[in-house]
């Protein structure tokens, strides 16, 4: 009988996207929220998207 090298732990692989601050997109451009669109991002954690500041507005969509 062959036995099995069993490894330490158990893996899972995961995928997701994360959402980050363009410098190119334009800090004049206004969320439909009605805030710029430099309010949705946290300028402590690397400008990473955590939604506007002022609302609870999560996602930048664009005023037209």
């Amino acid at each position: 009988m062959v036995k099995k090298i069993e490894q330490p732990y158990i893996t899972k692989q995961i995928s997701y996207m994360d959402y980050f601050y363009n410098p190119e997109y334009g800090d004049d451009r206004i969320c439909k929220c009605g805030h710029p669109y430099h309010r949705h991002f946290d300028s402590y954690d690397n400008m990473k998207a955590v939604g506007c500041k002022y609302c609870m507005c999560y996602h930048f969509k664009e005023r037209i």
